[in-house]
C-alpha cells in the first residue's frame, strides 16, 4: 500500500498481518462484503445495448440457419445430378452390353458386292424364260 507495496491482511479482519500474532475474526467483515456486493449490483445501469445485441444475435442466427438450408439444398441438388448421371451412364453401359451380346449370338451376314457373274446368270435365266415363253406360245 505505501510506496506501492502489497500488505497482507489477516483472514476476515481489517488488520494487517503480523507474523506470530493472531487476530480474532471480525463478524462485521462478512456483512460489509455482502453490502459491497449489493451496492455493485445496484450500480449497474441498463443502457439498452443488451436487448439490441440479443436482437442482432437472433437475426444472425436466423441468417445462419437460412444459409445452412440453402447449402443443404444445393448439396441435395448436386447429389441428385450425380445420381442421374450415374444412372444414365449405367443405362448406356447396359444397352451397349445388350447390343454386344445380340451381335455375338446373331452375327449379321456381310453384304458382298455383286460382281459381273451375278448379272451374267440373271441375264441367262431371263433369256431362257423368254425362249420358253416363245416356244409355248407357238
Amino acid at each position: 500500500m505505501r510506496a506501492g507495496q502489497w500488505v497482507a491482511f489477516d483472514a476476515s479482519t481489517e488488520k494487517p498481518h503480523k507474523c506470530g500474532k493472531k487476530n480474532k475474526e471480525d463478524p462485521n467483515i462478512k456483512e460489509l462484503a455482502k453490502q459491497k456486493n449489493k451496492i455493485q449490483k445496484t450500480e449497474n445501469v441498463d443502457l439498452g445495448y443488451e436487448s439490441e445485441i440479443d436482437l442482432e444475435i437472433e437475426t444472425l442466427e436466423a441468417q445462419l440457419e437460412d444459409i445452412k438450408k440453402k447449402e443443404n439444398q444445393e448439396n441435395l441438388e448436386r447429389e441428385r445430378e450425380k445420381i442421374s448421371r450415374r444412372l444414365n451412364e449405367d443405362n448406356v453401359n447396359i444397352q451397349q452390353n445388350i447390343n454386344y451380346q445380340i451381335d455375338k449370338e446373331y452375327p449379321t451376314l456381310e453384304k458382298k458386292n455383286k460382281g459381273w457373274e451375278f448379272y451374267f446368270w440373271i441375264f441367262v435365266v431371263v433369256l431362257n424364260l423368254l425362249a420358253l415363253a416363245r416356244c409355248v406360245s407357238d
